[in-house]
This record gives C-alpha cells, structure tokens and sequence, in this order.
C-alpha cells in the first residue's frame, strides 16, 4: 500500500498524540453538551403561536385557554391555606384557589448537616412555584372560593388520607375537590366534582398548569437541565426551555401524555389518570411577566363537557411531586422515567444504570458498586484495551529509535517520515493500532458521567470514611489527587511523545485534570481513578511483556 507524505506525517503523529486526545476528548464532550443545551435549535414539529391561536381538537379559534380565570393575587395564597403531613411531604393547600402552594419533601434534605432544611420544591414566599388544578365554565369568568373543616390533616397512623374542599362557583355551581394521599408516596390523586345546580346545560372542563421563576444556572461543566417539559405518544418527550416559553406561546393537541417542570435531581408533574383521557388534552405555555419576576407556566386543559342541571360530573388528576427515583417514576406512569435525562447515550446510560442499580441491591453501598461496575466495563473491554495497550507497548518500545530518527533527520520532515515508516514496517508495528479501541470507549465513558450526575439515587449517598456524598466534591481532595497520580504513572507507561511541546502538554494534563476533577462528583472521580488503576495493572504486565521492563 502505497502512502503520501502527508499521510505518513499524520499516521506518525497520531500515536504520539493519542493519549492527548482521549484525555481531551472527555472535556470536549462536557463542553459540547453545555454549549448545545444553551445555544441548540429545537427540532421537533410542535406548532408555536403568539397571538392568534389555531384551531385544534380541543381549543378553538379566537379562544384564549384561560382567559376564563380570574387570577389570585399572590399575597392572598400566604393568608388561607390548609397544611397536610405526610410520611413524605408537608403540603400546603390554597383556598383561595385550591392549587397546592407549598411541597416540601421531609426525606431529603438540602445537605447533610444536621441542622438542614428540607428541600422545598413548591413555595410562594422564596419562589414563585405552584401546582394548580381546577375547573373552568365555558363562557365565563370562574372564581371559586373553598373551605375545609379542619386546617391541618395528619396521615399519621394511617395508610391513606382525604382532604376534601367544597366552593361554590359565581352561578352556585358546587366545586368538591378531594387530594388523596398515600403512605410512602409522592403522588398525590385530585378528584374534582362538579355539580350543576343551574337549571339550564352548563359547558365545564378541568384544567392543570404549573407556574414556577426562572431557576438558577447550573456549572456549565456539570449542566443539568432546569425548564418545562411534557410527553405525548406522538412526539415522545420534549423539553420546553424558558426562553421559548418567554419568545412564544405553544399549544398542540396532547395524545395521552402528562407536563412537568423539571430540575435536578427533582420534578413536578401532572398526570393523566385514565387512559381513556388519550386525545381530550390540549397542552399549553405562557410567559408571565410579573413586576420584576420572570414567571414560566406550562399547562392542559380538557374538552369541554356538558352537565345537565341537578347532575354531575367527575374530573380526576395525578400530581407527583418529589425526587426522580426511577422505581417510583416507572410505578407511577409509562414514561415519566425519562425525566431523567442521560441526553444522547440514553440507550447505553440506562443499561449502566439498570446494572448499577442491581449491584447496589447486593452490595449495599453505591460506591462499591460503582467500583465493581468499572471492573464489569473493564472485564467487557478487556481485549480491545489490550489491543491498544500492545499497540502502545511496541510504540514504546521504539521510542529510543524514533527519537533518534528525530535528531538525525528533524529538519527534514520528508526523509524523517519515510524513515519512520520503513521502521513501522519492518517491526510490523501500526501506529494506529490503539486509537479504535480507546475511541469505542469513550461514549461508555460519556454515558456512565450521566448516570452519575442524573441519578438521585446518588445524592447524599456515602461510600467509606470522609466521603459521605457521592453526588458531591471529594471535600478532602484525596480521589482527585489519586487520579491525577494515576493519570501520571499511566502516562509514564505509554510512549513518550517526540515533539517538545506533547511533551509539555502531557506534563500538565494530570494536574489539569486533578484541579479539574477536584469539582468533580466523587462518584465520578471514583469511577475514573478506579478505571485508571485497573488500566495500569493491565497495561504494565503488557508492557513487561512487549518490552521486557
């Protein structure tokens, strides 16, 4: 096979810089994400209006979705309220409106001191955060006011619990709404029962929104997404980040699906309750401008349906409000697991998960399962890694050749290049050879970072001694400095690049990716500094056997 010079040059500098690549590769990739999650177009086909809104299955022309809802001022929500505890949330109920106003969820605290607060993930008076569900009249403005004959209720000692409001609309139409909640639960069941006391046909639908401020930026290197999001049949799932909600207002015809506003770690979403509802929804967003603060709802709202005087009619909703654990989201309906978002590498970062998850069942402990997951993807890469690693060893064992062919004919990029080849060849030595088996790798790499950073089974979750959250930083800085340790040594064991600025560059890396990695979740640095000690013992017995030393 007959090369070019320019191909020589590259095929000669390609092994040289290999391990500059993969290492760079990863920060690439980090970088990549963030910056397609800030600046990327979306592309689904959902129709967008901003005045005039078309004609759907549910909505019709000229009509507006909620102009029918006299809005509630928000100081009003902080003045009637009643509390409800659970095993898993304290709940604050509005009755002014009846929306839920405050969710704070009791087993999962902002941090590990003792003195923490609980996470808050509805609240009006830090934020403006808030679940609502209710009913609306066609054709005219619902105002609604409830009571409740008790201000505090307590699942205490019980398996489930109802909390019931009666209201009376402006035409004397009876409002009962009734939450349900259940012991070792998140989700939280609304019953609306409307009953027509008018003497004529009355036109009613149900309609659930969630409003909430803009949230605040994530690390750009550890981006996780905060915004709106919904799933339909048709579309999957699709996120709707704040600033289309501030440019434009969507709406579309929801085929069995449910909404959300999604953070880390956390979310809030509606959800249909009967299969039965597949096409009777239309899903909706706004942009709130509110004195200095920046409101974002996403919403749904049902057809339209007719009650006879003296008859009634039943509206039912579910609410989940809580972590992303993915046993309970996958309990509660199809799909809301992909709130949980591993990005791209979805298909390889929920196996990962799924193993992980299976050998924390029999350890115990997440660290070590993260341990003995590296060792499974080692074991699985196992002989393309000693491809590469034999590749690398042979390279190392010409160092001293190419580096001699380096001073003898360095001012000649021609002849050093056709000397290097006729040695490649007479050793029968690719240079090539160990780029395939590292570049198929990384994306396992990249997925393994996702699960790690989305899990919420890793928050908070201690491993051995110091490190007693494995979602956050090593606070002592002992595994990153390990890594960059181990980086060093596995650097001292590939070839030693020829040209003097690689060789400054590989100096610095490990301690580029130490000060890096000292940001890192310790989860993720575990992983690495584990996949980096493995890849030494691996690499070494290689290299004694290639090289001889």
């Amino acid at each position: 096979m007959v090369m070019t010079q320019s191909q020589e040059r590259k095929n000669t500098s390609m092994n040289n810089r290999l391990f500059l690549y993969s290492a760079l590769a990863f920060i690439c990739i980090l970088l990549y994400e963030a910056w397609s999650n800030d600046y990327s177009v979306e592309t689904t086909e959902t129709k967008i209006i901003s005045e005039e809104i078309p004609e759907t299955k549910t909505i019709k022309k000229g009509e507006s979705i909620d102009e029918q809802i006299i809005p509630v001022e928000e100081s009003v929500y902080s003045k009637n309220f009643i509390l409800v505890k659970t095993d898993n949330h304290n709940i604050k109920i509005s009755l002014a409106d009846g929306s839920i106003i405050f969710a704070e969820l009791l087993n999962y605290p902002v941090s590990q001191d003792k003195e923490a607060v609980n996470i808050q993930i509805l609240d009006t008076k830090t934020k403006h955060y808030i679940a609502k569900v209710g009913a609306q009249k066609k054709n005219e403005q619902t105002k609604i006011r409830f009571t409740s004959n008790k201000t505090m209720h307590d699942i205490a000692g019980k398996k489930n619990l109802d909390v019931i409001l009666t209201g009376v609309a402006n035409d004397g139409t009876k409002i009962t709404k009734t939450y349900s909640f259940n012991k070792h639960s998140h989700l939280i069941t609304v019953t609306q029962q409307i009953e027509n006391t008018t003497p004529s046909v009355s036109l009613w639908r149900q309609f659930n929104s969630i409003e909430r401020g803009e949230g605040q930026n994530s690390n750009r290197l550890l981006y996780t997404y905060t915004g709106a999001a919904y799933y339909d049949n048709d579309e999957k799932f699709i996120k709707v980040e704040f600033d289309e909600i501030s440019e434009t207002n969507l709406i579309k015809p929801l085929n069995f699906g449910w909404i959300s506003m999604l953070e880390h770690y956390f979310l809030t979403a509606w959800i249909p309750y009967a299969s039965d509802q597949k096409s009777n929804t239309t899903v909706y967003t706004k942009f709130i401008p509110n004195g200095g603060k920046k409101i974002y709802l996403i919403g749904s709202v049902d057809n339209y349906q007719e009650i006879e005087p003296n008859s009634r009619v039943t509206f039912v909703s579910r609410l989940f409000v809580g972590p992303k654990n993915q046993n309970e989201l996958n309990a509660v309906s199809e799909n809301l697991v992909l709130t949980v978002d591993y990005g791209a590498l979805t298909f390889l970062a929920a196996p990962l998960f799924w193993i992980l998850e299976k050998l924390y069942f029999f350890i115990g402990n997440w660290g070590w399962a993260i341990v003995f997951l590296t060792i499974l993807i080692k074991l699985v890469f196992f002989k393309l890694s000693e491809t590469s690693y034999r590749s690398m060893a042979k390279m190392k064992k010409l160092t001293p050749r190419m580096q001699s062919l380096k001073e003898r004919f360095g001012e000649d990029k021609k002849k050093y290049s056709e000397a290097l080849m006729r040695m490649y060849k007479e050793e029968k030595v690719n240079p090539l050879g160990g780029c395939l088996p590292i570049l198929i790798q990384i994306p396992v790499f990249i997925a393994l970072y996702w699960v790690l950073i989305e899990s919420v089974e890793m928050r908070q979750a201690p491993f051995i001694a110091w490190i007693s959250d494995l979602s956050s930083a090593d606070p002592l800085y002992i595994l990153p400095i390990a890594m960059g340790v181990s980086m060093y040594i596995q650097q001292k064991l590939n070839p030693t690049p020829v040209e003097p600025m690689q060789q400054k560059i590989f100096m610095f890396l490990p301690i580029i990716f130490t000060f890096l990695f000292a940001t890192f979740p310790s989860g993720l640095v575990l992983y690495w500094l584990t996949n980096n000690i493995l890849s030494i013992g691996q690499q070494y017995v290689i290299n004694k056997r290639v090289v001889g030393a």
